[in-house]
């Protein structure tokens, strides 16, 4: 099981939830994401402020891999292989830094579309996929008896929470705001 490394600790109340409630936490973790992005200038989202030398541009980036991986994630489960076997055993720091060169040199204006229709996947996914497909433990076994519903929420919103305080700060310090 390998799309949902970075989030190996289920969020205790996601087995209680349903989908006007996972519907509910990704519009709100995005418009808090596309709040604070609103207040950056477009030629500071460039620079690397953020941990690692990342841009916000490199985060965008991160954000919108691994919302497309779960897409893909759930149509390889739906047609019962197992979703990107050779990177099972790839430390997820290495992904990252993987997507970081990969998607480097590309334009914002390439990102942020990337991201976006990777975000909308994801939400069209929650929006459409089938009730048991994400919330019943049982439904794909490379999930090991955990709901698809937490590679969802550990890759919207609960990423999106995961990375804000980082752009709070370099915002707090008066270093992107127009």
């Amino acid at each position: 099981m390998i799309v949902n490394k970075r989030r190996e600790q289920p969020n205790g109340d996601i087995a209680q939830m349903n989908r006007t409630e996972l519907l509910q936490r990704i519009h709100t973790g995005r418009s808090e994401l596309e709040a604070t992005l609103a207040r950056l200038v477009d030629d500071r989202m460039t620079a690397p402020a953020l941990p690692g030398d990342w841009s916000v541009k490199d985060l965008l980036a991160h954000l919108g891999w691994w919302e497309q991986r779960i897409v893909s994630a759930y149509h390889t489960l739906l047609r019962g292989e197992i979703p990107d076997p050779e990177s099972e055993a790839v430390p997820v720091d290495e992904l990252n830094a993987r997507v970081f060169a990969e998607h480097h040199n590309q334009t914002l204006a390439e990102v942020r579309r990337e991201e976006l229709d990777a975000y909308q996947a994801i939400l069209s996914l929650a929006e459409t996929a089938p009730e048991g497909d994400l919330f019943d433990p049982n439904r794909f076994a490379w999930t090991a008896g955990r709901a698809f519903v937490e590679w969802i929420s550990g890759n919207t919103y609960g990423h999106y929470q995961e990375h804000l305080p980082d752009l709070e700060a370099w915002l707090g310090a008066g270093q992107a705001e127009s």
